[in-house]
């Protein structure tokens, strides 16, 4: 808390991509080599995500962390199974009890059931330091048929009203949505929530901006629309190989981009924008 205000810190990882079996953790001499041939370093990942937390236990302390979806390389079939085992039990040899760990559904980390056995539900809402959350399952990147295609709907209907009850609990206090595609733009193929232009009509009608960060599109996008800030993180796989730290308060959320240096072995962070959230700026 600030002067008794809500705020929050917290960490975000968008599109790890895990898959097994475990690759030996390299040494950081090792691991420069290494990179340059990979265009994904999922091959890495058994090295890197224990680096960053690590980093980010020690010197941020965040209130809590956020995967942005898609944990996972693939989690249906046997293979997948195996992954989301080999991901938890990364996770916990390298996390901290103190640190609540929140999870968003991507499209890699189906089939849903698989996934809330691993996880827990696929939406939900929870508070942090008086900071509303709600987290929205995006479902599959394309329409289905039959029962998959009610089992959406029933999802995404679900999810709309998920998000309005959880912006009427907040009450003018600060709230943001974790949600794997975009709900800004809200009509690109693969990438939109289905559910975006709903969602967006209920987000515009709350009495101040919340922002709707996601994963999904690997290079990453901010955008402003009717006041309302939406941003993508970059792919934790990827070069530059990124993670994000927000600090969200009544007045503003400000995202540092940590960025892996090769040179030192460590995620340099500097502050990438920030977003007024006071209500006349909508």
């Amino acid at each position: 808390m600030n002067n008794g205000k809500p705020s929050c810190r917290f960490v975000l990882l968008a599109d790890v991509h895990y898959v097994v079996p475990p690759h030996p953790r390299l040494q950081w001499p090792q691991l420069v080599e290494e990179l340059p041939d990979q265009p994904r370093v999922t091959e890495l990942i058994d090295t890197m995500l224990p680096m960053a937390l690590e980093q980010i236990y020690a010197d941020l302390q965040p209130d809590f962390i956020v995967y942005a979806g898609d944990q996972v390389n693939l989690g249906w079939d046997e293979e997948g199974l195996v992954n989301q085992h080999g991901f938890r039990k990364l996770l916990a040899e390298f996390s901290s009890d103190d640190v609540p760990v929140h999870f968003v559904f991507g499209n890699h980390d189906r089939p849903r059931e698989r996934y809330v056995e691993f996880y827990g539900q696929t939406i939900y809402s929870f508070t942090c330091n008086g900071c509303h959350f709600v987290v929205l399952d995006s479902g599959l990147m394309e329409p289905q048929e039959g029962e998959q295609q009610q089992e959406d709907q029933e999802i995404l209907a679900a999810g709309v009203k998920e998000l309005k009850n959880t912006l009427d609990k907040a009450d003018g206090a600060p709230a943001a949505v974790f949600v794997h595609f975009y709900i800004y733009p809200p009509d690109l193929d693969g990438y939109s929530y289905r559910a975006a232009a709903e969602a967006m009509k209920i987000i515009e009608s709350h009495d101040r901006p919340v922002p709707v960060l996601s994963g999904h599109y690997h290079g990453g996008r901010v955008d402003i629309a009717n006041g309302q800030p939406y941003f993508t993180a970059r792919s934790f796989i990827e070069s530059p190989f990124c993670f994000y730290l927000h600090e969200l308060s009544e007045d503003r959320l400000q995202i540092h981009e940590y960025v892996l240096d090769l040179n030192s072995g460590r995620w340099a962070g500097y502050r990438m924008c920030a977003f007024d959230l006071n209500s006349d700026s909508a």
